[in-house]
This record gives structure tokens, C-alpha cells and sequence, in this order.
């Protein structure tokens, strides 16, 4: 786009073309000029921005958020990831102890994960024994989608907790949706438009609901006349009540004398390490930090269907700009996507 300075210019060289001289900055007309120059170059930019909010593929921020609007879409928020925490009892107490909700466990360690517990719990009198209760990540986000056993002290010391630890990794953590994420929903929903009856319709309509990050449809699946949906959610398989109204809302919309079938997809864990080399000035431990984030969010992006390669998460960890060679220790055999599967990610190690 043309510049201030070269409108001003374009005017004393028009003018000097027909005057004969330049008029100087501080004339009637030389102020005429910068004035207007001004203006000029103030609705070129609006034009330029009005340009590039048209479409998709240039619209960026809340102009992209309003195109995604049109079509049904909304940008995903940071979630909390969820998971479970146990706790054995210290024993020795003549009296059953409570830990209330909100009670905060530690993952330790430089960059701590923060989860707390969802309900209140009751603790055993009697030493050793163990009770588990729902909790979430106190942060939204993919850094609360820690391993299993990586929670393992409680933030303020009780007597009557021997140990704490979660036996299963914390899933559903995810990062709020950025443009480049929601660009390419928004294109993959124009490249499949919704017709009332394609894949498209049960497509949209599944991830419209609750807990659905993802759905994946066959139609004439397992036989003409019938559709299959098989659904996740964000790095994780949905819960029963989730696919139960996800078929309660499909039957509703159905056509005329379709069969609706669905399920929640298929979990193809992966266990994965990896040896990075931090850049030169770089603390390890930041760069170990930086390629977990990395890889944790390539596994919460993966839809239903889709699959990741070693190429792939070898990119995403270059891109962080924190390691100068990583290699991938684990004998891995990354699975081909398939339309029924959800490739999640079972344990990482970095080191």
C-alpha cells in the first residue's frame, strides 16, 4: 500500500507539473496537501483492512470470529483438563478426616501443575487405604493434561495424607483456539457444506453438542440407509452421557427412514520420549517444558479420523525454537488414520 510520504509526493509532483515550482510545507497549499494526504492514506487503510476481513483465509481476530459465526462456528476456549486423584490415609485417627473441594495437589517439580479436587472426600480411618475423587487442572489449558503419577504431593501438608498421586493422566486440557486453528475449521466446513442430509449435517450437529470436540460420519455405514458417528473429545474419548444425547439430537434430525448410529471413538494411545538438545543459551529445562507443550498440543488438536507422523511432531518441536536436535527414543508405530479412531497420547518423556 502506497505510503503518507509518497501521497505527498505524488501531489508536489503533480503540482510542479502544472506550476512550475513546489509549493512549500508551510503554504495554504502545501498544508492542503499533507491534510489530504492524511485522509487519503487514512481510507486506504480502512480499505485495505475491509480486504483482508472478507475472507478466511486473511480475516484475523474478532472479523475472523465473525465469519466463523455464519457458519455456526465459534473459536474453542481453554478447558480445563479433568482426571481423578487419590489419596491414602496417614490412619491413626480416631476420627474420620475431610478434605474439601478446591483441596490443591502439586505435580512439583520447576514448572508445577496446579489440580484441585472437585468434591468433597472423606478420609479412611484406617492406614493405607486409598479414595479417589474427580479433580481438574486449576489452569485452562493443554499443560494440565499431566501423565499418570505425575501428581504426587498436596499443596499444604495434612496430617492425615500419606501420599497422593492420579493414577490416570489428566485429559480434556486445551489451549484457546487460535486463528490459525479456527481458519482451518472454518475452511474445512466450506470444502463440506451442509445440505440437511450429507456427513456435513451429522458432522456439525454432533460437535455443536457438549463435550464433543470432534465427530467423524459414514453414511450407507453399516448398510444403505444407515449413518454412523463416532465422537471425542479433546485428546480423550467422550463420556457415555455425552454419546447418549449426541444420539437423542441425531434422531430428532434425522431424515425420513435413516438409521443413526453412535459411538465414541476408538482410543489408539501412544507412549512417547524424546532426547532434546536445548539451543545454545537456552535452559534445559525451558526446553524440555517447551516440547512438551508442543507435543501435548499436536495430540489435543487431533480430530477423530486424523493421524500425527514422527515428521509431524519433529516440525511442531522445531517450531518452538528452544532445541537444537531432538530424537525420538521410544519404538513407536504411529497408526494410519482411520475414520472410527482417536490417536491420544498415553505417557510422554522428555529429557
Amino acid at each position: 500500500m502506497i505510503s503518507y510520504d509518497e501521497l505527498v509526493q505524488r501531489m508536489n509532483t503533480a503540482y510542479e507539473k502544472q506550476a512550475g515550482f513546489v509549493p512549500d510545507e508551510a503554504s495554504d497549499t502545501g498544508v492542503r496537501f499533507r491534510v489530504l494526504a492524511g485522509e487519503i492514506y487514512s481510507l486506504l487503510t480502512d480499505l485495505a483492512w475491509l480486504k483482508q476481513s472478507l475472507l478466511p483465509q486473511t480475516a484475523a481476530g474478532e472479523q475472523l470470529d465473525k465469519l466463523a459465526q455464519e457458519q455456526g462456528l465459534g473459536r474453542l476456549q481453554a478447558a480445563h483438563a479433568k482426571g481423578s486423584v487419590q489419596f491414602t490415609a496417614m490412619g491413626g485417627s480416631v476420627v474420620q478426616a475431610v478434605l474439601p473441594a478446591g483441596t490443591r495437589c502439586t505435580t512439583g517439580g520447576e514448572n508445577p501443575v496446579l489440580v484441585e479436587t472437585l468434591e468433597e472426600l472423606q478420609l479412611p480411618v484406617e492406614a493405607g487405604k486409598t479414595v479417589s475423587v474427580q479433580a481438574q487442572a486449576v489452569s485452562a489449558g493443554a499443560v494440565g493434561n499431566v501423565l499418570a503419577a505425575a501428581v504426587t504431593a498436596l499443596t499444604a501438608a495434612n496430617s492425615f495424607v500419606s501420599a497422593v498421586t492420579n493414577p490416570q493422566a489428566f485429559t480434556g486440557g486445551r489451549d484457546a483456539e487460535t486463528d490459525e486453528q479456527l481458519r482451518a475449521r472454518l475452511l474445512q466446513q466450506d470444502t463440506q457444506q451442509n445440505n440437511g442430509a450429507n456427513p456435513a449435517f451429522y458432522r456439525q450437529l454432533a460437535e455443536q453438542q457438549e463435550g464433543v470436540f470432534s465427530a467423524s460420519v459414514q453414511t450407507a455405514t453399516p448398510a444403505a440407509g444407515e449413518v454412523t458417528v463416532w465422537l471425542a473429545g479433546v485428546g480423550a474419548q467422550v463420556a457415555d452421557s455425552t454419546v447418549q444425547q449426541v444420539q437423542k439430537v441425531l434422531e430428532a434430525a434425522r431424515e425420513l427412514n435413516v438409521q443413526v448410529h453412535v459411538y465414541p471413538a476408538k482410543i489408539v494411545p501412544l507412549k512417547l520420549s524424546f532426547v532434546v538438545q536445548e539451543k545454545e543459551g537456552q535452559l534445559k529445562t525451558v526446553a524440555q517444558q517447551a516440547v512438551r507443550k508442543a507435543v501435548q498440543n499436536s495430540f489435543s488438536s487431533l480430530r477423530v479420523g486424523e493421524t500425527l507422523c514422527e515428521t509431524q511432531l519433529y516440525a511442531q518441536i522445531y517450531n518452538t525454537g528452544a532445541v537444537q536436535s531432538v530424537k525420538l527414543l521410544s519404538n513407536t508405530t504411529f497408526p494410519t488414520a482411520s475414520e472410527d479412531t482417536l490417536v491420544t497420547l498415553a505417557t510422554l518423556e522428555v529429557s
